[in-house]
């Protein structure tokens, strides 16, 4: 192996490294939940994040009225209301616990304020108090947004709007959304209603969040796989421009090794994005679809050598533009494929359901083949696609 190559083990490594480093820059984002006991608080929460934090239904006591949701090593912290009953004097003690926490936290640096309160109304109760009203614009006051989540809402859809909606829309009430939710699978008769609303409400709550908590809630909210694509590809974009840069700069074709560090680097910071942990068997096994036993740089020499043999005219005076080009998209497909693959294992995950390794293997070889050949530059099956990227 000449000097400049790096073994499959020496990948491995990297990538171990890279994952280590990205996980320490994903931030922490803290929520605060507010609602009335069997509201459905704890089923909301444990649908939305992956750690499941409201699994025991107990919480570490902050103060008499709240009650905080962490697990080790999970950049996601829930403040949450337990036992709130509507009456003035608890409401009144709680309201003040509220207040204090918020004015407490924002104090502090960035990443320990109150970065967004889910307000939670059951929508079949078909009414708001005159008291959580008053307690909504108070919040607002503490600058602290507001989504306003109707839970349980069975009688409706996602393509409906109920009369309750639409009444509370016209309240004018100062949240930034007001999201109908079923958290989990009801049963009504002999039909059965799925769950829906998780993924607006995850999406909306990201567009709220400052950017030292965004990382954290995509990578620990399992709602929408869309939205972990979505920012996994702004990783890849700018990967895509590195490997342009490091392609366009007078090397000769075969020092394809030099996209090495850029590319495990990228798989890094998209598992880190998918919440996924680093495992060595998988990582492994993908790393070996792609570049077999020979490693990833003669994997790169080989498909330099073979794409530019497609173009006409290829010499010394283009030589440059067309390795730019080149190493853009290897690190595209490989960027494309590796997305793709993480969100079929964990919507399987999600499902109860199990892929193998060898097929997750065989599943990656097939996405890398296509992306290559189509020349793609968009994961596929998004609802809403992000930007294409430019490798011309």
């Amino acid at each position: 192996m000449a000097d400049n190559d790096f073994s499959f083990d020496d990948i491995l490594t990297k990538i171990s490294d890279a994952y280590k480093d990205a996980e320490t820059k994903v931030g922490q984002c803290n929520v605060l939940v507010i609602g009335k006991t069997g509201v459905g608080k704890s089923t909301l929460i444990n649908a939305v994040f992956r750690d499941r934090l409201a699994e025991t239904g107990v919480g570490r006591p902050v103060t008499q009225g709240i009650r905080q949701y962490t697990k080790q090593d999970c950049p996601i912290t829930v403040y949450d209301t337990p036992g709130l009953e509507l009456n003035a004097e608890q409401i009144h003690r709680v309201k003040l616990e509220v207040a204090e926490l918020i004015e407490d936290k924002i104090i502090l640096a960035a990443q320990e304020h109150i970065h967004v309160v889910w307000y939670c109304i059951n929508h079949e109760a078909n009414r708001i108090e005159e008291i959580e009203e008053e307690w909504i614009k108070d919040i607002d006051i503490k600058e602290v947004p507001v989504i306003l989540i109707l839970t349980q809402a069975i009688s409706i859809d996602e393509e409906d709007r109920s009369d309750f909606l639409i009444s509370l829309e016209k309240r004018n009430l100062p949240v930034s959304y007001i999201v109908p939710v079923l958290s989990e699978p009801k049963r009504v008769g002999r039909y059965t209603v799925e769950t829906y609303g998780l993924k607006r409400l995850v999406e909306a709550t990201f567009q709220l969040l400052p950017e030292v908590a965004r990382k954290a809630f995509v990578k620990e909210q399992i709602a929408s796989l869309n939205l972990k694509s979505d920012e996994a590809f702004k990783y890849v974009a700018g990967y895509v421009a590195s490997s342009a840069m490091i392609g366009a700069s007078p090397i000769p074709f075969s020092d394809a090794f030099l996209l090495v560090p850029i590319q495990t680097t990228m798989l890094a910071h998209i598992t880190v994005v998918f919440g996924l942990p680093f495992d060595k068997a998988f990582i492994g096994a993908i790393l070996s679809a792609s570049i077999g036993a020979g490693g990833m740089a003669a994997a790169g020499r080989f498909i330099v050598t073979n794409l530019i043999k497609l173009i006409p005219g290829a010499g010394t005076v283009v030589g440059g533009a067309i390795a730019a080009s080149t190493a853009a998209t290897l690190t595209l497909a490989l960027g494309l494929s590796y997305i793709e693959l993480l969100k079929r294992y964990m919507k399987a995950q999600i499902n109860g359901e199990t892929i193998s390794l060898p097929n997750l293997t065989r599943m990656f070889a097939e996405l890398y083949k296509d992306y290559i050949q189509t020349g793609r530059t968009t994961p596929e099956d998004n609802d809403s696609p992000p930007r294409e990227i430019d490798i011309d």
